[in-house]
């Protein structure tokens, strides 16, 4: 399953995409943060639960030496810091805004009130957190076992599940993102993710269009992402 889990749409039982908007329209604060803005560092108190309406986040963690490892790339939907805010932990990681965005914030406060209040909101969050270590399990498993070119498949395939519009040539991904950055999210080096895009290019099997990747062979590349 390689990188699957990273990114993606945020389903659930319990409650659907209109359902969880509405729940944080209704009790969280709405805020624009500029890109560029770190929204939590390592050490201070988790007391504050996101959702994210608008833009990208990126949460990852710096290395002693400085290198960033990406953990999470978050767009529109999703909703995050509810784990640490639960558990009662400080930060352990960096969120970062990717552009200009539009978040909700919840206090920890708030959101212990409704799950008291509201069993279908605990539910809610019981099926994230087990998805999430369902996700975290596949993510260990393609980062230990998976060829370069297949976490680099995978990780364009789960772009498309979540970015991917129609285009005369295939698959657009409407979602900027470096090499180095791709590096960062599937434990490998820039130089080894410009190599698989150079020979999936080579292949037919993706294009580049100002910057943005345009699949043209998904299944092809789901048959990578399976070695």
């Amino acid at each position: 399953m390689g990188v699957s889990g990273l990114i993606g749409r945020e389903t659930y039982q319990s409650f659907n995409a209109i359902e969880v908007t509405h729940f944080f329209m209704e009790w969280a604060k709405l805020t624009t943060i500029p890109r560029g803005t770190v929204l939590f560092s390592p050490g201070e108190p988790a007391d504050q639960v996101y959702y994210l309406s608008h833009g990208e986040v990126k949460i990852y963690r710096s290395t002693n030496e400085g290198k960033e490892i990406i953990l999470e790339l978050l767009g529109p939907g999703n909703v995050f810091g509810d784990t640490e805010a639960l558990s009662g932990m400080d930060w352990k990681n960096i969120a970062v805004t990717k552009q200009d965005s539009i978040v909700h914030v919840m206090s920890k406060k708030v959101l212990l009130d409704r799950v008291a209040k509201d069993p279908k909101i605990a539910q809610w969050l019981l099926e994230r957190q087990s998805k999430k270590q369902m996700q975290t399990e596949n993510l260990m498993e393609g980062l230990l076992f998976k060829s370069a070119n297949a976490k680099v498949a995978q990780l364009l395939l789960d772009l498309s599940a979540k970015y991917g519009v129609a285009d005369p040539e295939g698959t657009l991904i409407d979602y900027l993102i470096t090499h180095q950055e791709i590096g960062n999210t599937i434990a490998t080096t820039r130089e080894t993710v410009s190599y698989a895009f150079m020979e999936f290019r080579q292949a037919g099997l993706i294009d580049t269009i100002k910057r943005r990747t345009v699949i043209k062979d998904l299944a092809a590349l789901e048959e990578i992402a399976r070695t």
